[in-house]
């Protein structure tokens, strides 16, 4: 079964190979752009004759470099990719007017500008890249070799693509994609009901599990808040397109630069631990921008990257075979106490705590949420008997997923009956 993987590592140009980058970026954006205005200018000029329009022959790549001289100190194989990305652009464009795009719509494409997503993709042609992990060094087509630092003494696969980026601070990365063959990984078989872990997102501690237990997460904007007014009070007091402007602008970007790799390296982390500790791991469905919106704590989400987290885990999970499941989103993992089922539909987001009226269990809000979805993801196994939670959230009108057919229709005779 083939899989790709990216090695994304930091790189130190000369002074030459510098210039050299900083054209094929230039030249990559250039060719995007003028592809992009040719489209749009035939489909005002022509949207009223559909045959005319349909029958157009776009410029190629080729054509460029003719009209344009300075288009051949960039590399080919980079101009080519950038038709590549102006179809994908246009493709999740018409897929999102016709509502057939998984995840979020996207816009009609854009023009590229220099301070966003500087980079461009060149493709391995007759052994144009390659990776040096004894001398520390990457080739790169019109750069040749190129030192970088970096721990990682291997990489499995062969070379298929490399994408040349530089960050807001000035930093420049290569990130080689490889292909490798790996066997299909095969979900771990649970036997032990204490590797499954059932986790509910917190706003404070990044999520607490169902023994209570916390991950010790720090949060990366407000530690650096302080610091973070500070370079932008300055900035503001700085002349717009002078050099101390820039310089202050760039002091605002490491800030920012350096709260984004704490948050990643966190999760990375977190990641790698509960995929090596647990069997499976159960956490509920969250509408994180909903959440940011409706109920005005929009910093403090973002701050969490509870998104990026899913994903990553998710990511990892595939790798190594962990169960990862996700309770319905419409599920009240927090209403509900974990002993006897009992639904306290007068729960408040400010409540942290609740004493259950039914059989006078003392919760906290989290951890019991914890425990709620960490029982769904047992029952959702295939562990045990269905519990009274599983039973009074088909009373509610909670959809549950179940393995077995005979579950199934014990589960819905219940919920009619």
């Amino acid at each position: 079964m083939k899989r790709y993987k990216a090695l994304k590592i930091r790189i130190y140009p000369d002074a030459k190979q510098t210039e050299q980058l900083n054209k094929t970026l230039g030249c990559s954006r250039a060719i995007y752009n003028m592809m992009l205005h040719e489209r749009i200018t035939v489909f005002e000029e022509n949207k009223d004759d559909r045959q005319k329009l349909y029958g157009y022959t776009y410029k190629e790549v080729s054509a460029y470099k003719k009209e344009y001289e300075w288009l051949k100190e960039a590399d080919s194989q980079a101009l080519a990719w950038e038709k590549v990305n102006l179809l994908h652009a246009y493709s999740n464009f018409f897929t999102s007017l016709k509502g057939e795009r998984k995840g979020e719509d996207v816009g009609f494409p854009k023009y590229k500008k220099k301070k966003t997503k500087n980079s461009y993709t060149s493709s391995l042609v007759n052994g144009n890249m390659a990776i040096d992990f004894n001398l520390k060094r990457v080739k790169l087509p019109k750069l040749g070799w190129i030192q970088y630092r970096d721990q990682r003494t291997s990489a499995e696969g062969r070379i298929k693509s490399v994408t040349v980026s530089i960050s807001t601070t000035g930093k420049f990365f290569a990130s080689f994609l490889f292909e490798y063959e790996a066997p299909v990984v095969i979900k771990k078989a649970i036997t032990d009901t204490q590797r499954v872990m059932g986790i509910d997102m917190s706003l404070s501690d990044f999520y607490v599990d169902h023994e209570g237990n916390t991950p010790g997460f720090t949060r990366n904007t407000k530690k650096y808040e302080d610091q973070l007014a500070k370079t932008q009070r300055r900035l503001s007091k700085k002349r717009k397109g002078s050099q101390n402007w820039y310089k202050a602008k760039h002091r605002v970007a490491l800030v920012h630069e350096e709260i984004a790799n704490s948050r990643a390296d966190f999760n990375r982390k977190l990641v790698t631990e509960l995929c090596s500790k647990y069997d499976a791991v159960c956490i509920e469905t969250l509408s994180l921008k909903g959440m940011s919106r409706a109920l005005n704590l929009g910093k403090s989400v973002h701050d969490l990257g509870y998104a990026a987290f899913v994903s990553r885990l998710k990511q990892k999970a595939t790798e190594t075979g962990t169960n990862v499941i996700q309770v319905d989103k419409w599920f009240p993992s927090s209403k509900i106490c974990n002993n006897c089922g009992y639904k306290n539909s007068a729960l408040t987001l400010k409540d942290r705590t609740w004493k259950c009226p039914n059989c006078g269990a003392e919760l906290s809000r989290d951890e019991n949420a914890g425990k709620n979805l960490r029982n769904v993801g047992l029952d959702m196994l295939g562990l045990g008997k269905p519990s009274k939670l599983v039973e009074k959230m088909l009373v509610v009108g909670i959809p549950v997923p179940m393995q077995s057919s005979v579950k199934q229709e014990a589960h819905r005779s219940l919920a009619v009956g």
